[in-house]
This record gives C-alpha cells, structure tokens and sequence, in this order.
C-alpha cells in the first residue's frame, strides 16, 4: 500500500501506477456528476455539442452537495460521497468517451465499468466513511454550477486542495477490492452450505 498525492488533471501513465489499496490525495478540479448529468454529457458528445467542462482527462465525483450563496459566489457547506451503482449504466460509455481518470464515490462499481477503466486507464477512488467533513474541508473553491435545469447540483466543478484520504478500490490492471470480497462471501457461504448440508 502506497500513499499518493497527486495533481490534477491527471494523464494515463500516472493512473495506471496506481494499484487497489494504495491511498490517495487530490489537488485540483474535480466534477461532481450525478446521473441525469451523465446522460446530458452523452447526448451532447454524440450530437458534437460542447460540455461545460474538459473533455479528457477528468475526476468526477459520484457526491450530493449543499452550496450556499450565488452563482458569482458559491460556498460548499458540506458534501457526502454517494452510492455509485446508480451509475453503472452510464459509466462505461462515459469512461471512453471522455478519457476519465478517477471516479471517487462510494460501495464500487460493475464489471462493465471495471473493463471500461482497464481499456482507458481510470482508478476508482473510494471515500472512506465517516469522511465526509474531511472531505469538505478540502474544497478550496466552488467554480461554478451547469445544468441546473436538471436537478439541484448535478452537475457542479469544485477545486480541491488533498481531498482524501481515497482508497483505490478499483485500479487500471482491473484488480477490484469490491470483487475481491464478493468472491470471499462466495466461499465462505459454500462453506457453510457444505457444512450443513445445504
């Protein structure tokens, strides 16, 4: 296990030194998207239309947020990792088509967004529970908000100066802690069924 504190946005080669377990911190632009998100940024990549952020090489955050003041001034007075699998049928095509790096949330994500992240080079990044106010100690800076229209702060970029402590919960090599402990639980209820004769 490797504690890392990195910058972004963050290049392939960098992500893909990154292995489950390792600890990580980071400094710099992260996206907070929420499904409905995912789905308008689709939409707007397959017509040609631009999106209100980098098209390559992004962090997103699976997170709910409550942001105080106005768009010329926005403060965040607390942020929460959210469950990711409500994601999982938007992600994989989101991974390609945007280069994302790192997805940070909560509970991991499916096999489909696991091979998504082998072939582009992108980390899961687990917030650790418990860590919420942490996490929203580090916002340095609240950028702005975009598609409003759609929900309340599903879509909102925040700078961050060592949002962490993250865990690699799923890496680039396709090693998947959530996997991991599934094929655990297998066993160990064969066991069980063996044992009683189920």
């Amino acid at each position: 296990m490797t504690e890392r504190h990195l910058t972004l946005p963050l290049d392939e080669a960098a992500v893909r030194q990154l292995h489950a377990g390792d600890i990580v911190y980071l400094t710099g632009e992260v996206l907070q998207l929420l499904g409905p998100a995912h789905q308008r940024a689709l939409s707007y990549k397959a017509q040609g239309k631009a999106v209100p952020f980098a098209e390559e090489n992004i962090a997103i955050y699976h997170c709910y947020t409550c942001l105080t003041g106005d768009d010329s001034q926005l403060h965040c007075r607390f942020m929460g990792a959210s469950t990711s699998a409500g994601v999982n049928p938007y992600e994989p095509e989101f991974i390609r088509a945007f280069k994302v790096r790192a997805i940070i949330g909560k509970g991991g994500m499916d096999q489909e967004t696991l091979r998504a992240m082998q072939e582009v080079g992108c980390v899961y990044l687990a917030q650790i529970g418990g860590c919420s106010q942490l996490c929203t100690k580090s916002v340095q800076k609240v950028e702005g908000r975009f598609w409003d229209d759609l929900a309340a702060n599903v879509g909102v970029r925040i700078r961050f100066q060592e949002l962490g402590p993250l865990i690699v919960g799923m890496d680039a090599g396709g090693t998947s802690l959530y996997e991991g402990v599934r094929q655990q639980i297998l066993k160990q209820q064969a066991a069980i069924h063996k044992e009683i004769g189920v």
